[in-house]
C-alpha cells in the first residue's frame, strides 16, 4: 500500500513540476506576450523605464512584476476560460419574476407650463460616466471603395417590444434576456437639472449668434423593452425624463427630443444586442430630427455606400459573457458620408493622426469594430468637406453615442469638429470664438445627460 502512495505522490509532483515548467516556458515567450485585452478593453501594464531611483526605491521590481502578470502569454485564453468554468456553475444572477433590480430612480416631475417656475436641483449621488476611452488601430487613410456591399443588414432584435413583459436576468447593471442585453437607468433629477443649466449657460455664453443644440440619446432599455418589461424592472421612463429635461432649456436652445422618432422604429436594428450603443442605423433616425431642427434636408439612406463588418461582440458580451450572445453575434453597418471620408485626430499625447471618418473594420476583433465611426474616442477631431465652401461649421461635444452620429453631419458643413467632453480640457467657448463656429452640439447618451460628474466636465470646459 506504502508503495502505491509513493507512486501516486511522484506522479502527481512530477505533473506539477512539469506544469510549472510549461507555463515558465510561456512566461519566458517575450515575443508572445499582448499589449492589448480584448476582453477588457485596455491596455496593458507597460514594462518599467529601468532608473537608478527606480532600483532604489523597489517601485521598478514592482513594476517588472505587474507587467509580467499582466501580461502573460495566452492571458486572453485564460480569462475566457475562467468565464466559461464559472458557467458552469450555474446561473450567477437574478432572475426577474415581478421585481426589479432593487435600485430606484428619482421621480421625474411633470412638464411645467410655460412660464411655471420648477423646484430647485437637489444634491444626488455622484456616478463616474459609463463610457471609457478607447483606442482604435492605426490604418492609412483611404477613400471608400468604389462598389459598397449591397444590403445593409435588416434583422431586429431578438426581443421585439411586446404587451407581456419580457423575462431575463439582472447582472449588475444590465437585463440581459437570451442574446440580447439592455442598460439599467435610474432618473437622477438633480444632474438632470443640472444639465439643462449647463446647457443654458452654454447659450448664454456662447451668444445668440451660435446655435446651440441638445440631443438627449435614449439607452436601448428606454426604447426597445415594453413599458410593462420596465415597469418589473423599477427603471426610469427615459421619454418622460428627455421631455422634462427639455422643457428646462431656454428658448433659444434647440433641445431635440428624438425618443418618438425611435420608438417609431423600434422595430429595426437600432441599438446592438450586445453593445451599449446604438447602432448606425439609430443615430439616423436622430440626424432626421436634428435636420428638421435646422431646417435642412436629410439625406436618404439609400443615397450613402456601406461598410459591413459581421462577428462584432460588444460591451455587454464582454460584461455578461453570454453564450447566446457569443453565438449570434452583432453585425456594425456604417454609412460613408458623400463629401469626403478623410479626418485627422487629436491624441492624449498631442500627436496628429489622418484617419477615415468610417474604417473598416472588417480585420478588427470582435470587440473593437465600433470602433469604425468618427475615429473611436479621441480629445479632439475634425475633417473638411471640400464639396461645401460656404465656411459653415459645427461643433459637436459627446460620448462614444456621438461617434455614429458624426458622419452624417459631413454633408452638410464645411468644417466639422468634434471633442470628446471627457479628454479635451481646453475652453469650448474659446474654441468656438477661435473658428467662428455656427452650431454646437451636445450629444450625450442619457447616462452621461444625468450623471453629475458628466455635468462637471461640461462645466469645466465652459469655464
Amino acid at each position: 500500500m506504502k508503495k502505491i502512495f509513493r507512486t501516486i505522490y511522484k506522479i502527481k509532483n512530477a505533473l506539477f513540476f512539469t506544469a510549472l515548467g510549461i507555463l515558465a516556458v510561456i512566461g519566458a515567450m517575450w515575443f508572445a506576450r499582448p499589449e492589448t485585452s480584448v476582453i477588457e478593453k485596455r491596455e496593458l501594464t507597460k514594462f518599467p523605464k529601468l532608473t537608478l531611483s527606480g532600483v532604489l526605491d523597489g517601485s521598478f521590481a514592482s513594476g517588472v512584476d505587474k507587467w509580467y502578470a499582466d501580461t502573460y502569454p495566452l492571458r486572453e485564453q485564460f480569462i475566457s476560460g475562467s468565464y466559461r468554468l464559472q458557467a458552469l456553475y450555474g446561473d450567477r444572477s437574478q432572475q426577474i419574476v415581478n421585481g426589479g433590480a432593487g435600485n430606484k430612480g428619482d421621480d421625474i416631475p411633470d412638464v411645467p407650463n410655460k412660464g411655471d417656475p420648477t423646484d430647485g436641483p437637489t444634491e444626488g449621488p455622484t456616478e463616474g460616466p459609463s463610457d471609457t476611452p478607447t483606442q482604435g488601430d492605426s490604418h492609412d487613410v483611404t477613400e471608400p471603395p468604389t462598389e459598397a456591399p449591397t444590403d445593409a443588414p435588416t434583422e431586429a432584435p431578438t426581443e421585439a417590444p411586446t404587451d407581456a413583459p419580457v423575462t431575463g436576468e439582472i447582472m449588475g447593471p444590465l437585463f440581459v434576456s437570451g442574446d440580447t442585453a439592455y442598460e439599467l437607468y435610474y432618473f437622477n433629477r438633480s444632474s438632470a437639472e443640472s444639465y439643462a443649466t449647463a446647457i443654458n449657460r452654454a447659450h448664454q455664453i456662447l451668444g445668440d449668434n451660435v446655435n446651440v443644440y441638445s440631443l438627449a440619446i435614449p439607452l436601448g432599455s428606454g426604447i426597445l423593452l415594453d413599458t410593462s418589461t420596465q415597469s418589473s424592472l423599477g427603471i426610469s421612463d427615459q421619454r418622460k425624463a428627455i421631455e422634462y429635461i427639455n422643457s428646462l432649456m431656454d428658448p433659444g436652445v434647440h433641445a431635440l427630443n428624438i425618443f418618438d422618432n425611435m420608438k417609431a422604429h423600434s422595430s429595426e436594428y437600432i441599438y446592438f444586442r450586445t453593445d451599449h450603443h446604438w447602432t448606425a442605423l439609430g443615430a439616423y433616425y436622430a440626424y432626421q430630427e436634428f435636420c428638421k431642427s435646422k431646417g435642412v434636408e436629410a439625406h436618404a439612406l439609400d443615397q450613402f455606400k456601406t461598410m459591413i463588418s459581421p462577428g462584432f461582440l460588444g460591451s455587454f458580451y464582454s460584461d455578461a459573457r453570454s453564450s447566446a450572445m457569443k453565438a449570434n453575434p452583432d453585425t456594425v453597418t456604417a454609412y460613408y458620408p458623400m463629401g469626403t471620408n478623410s479626418m485627422m485626430f487629436t491624441q492624449t499625447d498631442g500627436q496628429v493622426i489622418a484617419w477615415n471618418i468610417i474604417m473598416d473594420v472588417n480585420s478588427y476583433d470582435p470587440g473593437s469594430k465600433y470602433y469604425c465611426f468618427s475615429g473611436s474616442d479621441e480629445p479632439y477631431a475634425y475633417a473638411h468637406n471640400p464639396q461645401i465652401t460656404d465656411g459653415s461649421s459645427v461643433v459637436v461635444l459627446k460620448d462614444s453615442f456621438g461617434n455614429a452620429f458624426i458622419p452624417f453631419l459631413i454633408d452638410h458643413y464645411e468644417y466639422i469638429y468634434w471633442i470628446d467632453f471627457r479628454m479635451y480640457n481646453d475652453s469650448l467657448s474659446a474654441f468656438v470664438a477661435e473658428k467662428g463656429i455656427d452650431d454646437v452640439i451636445f450629444c450625450f447618451n442619457m447616462n452621461n445627460v444625468t450623471n453629475s460628474w458628466s455635468i462637471d466636465r461640461i462645466n469645466k470646459l465652459l469655464s
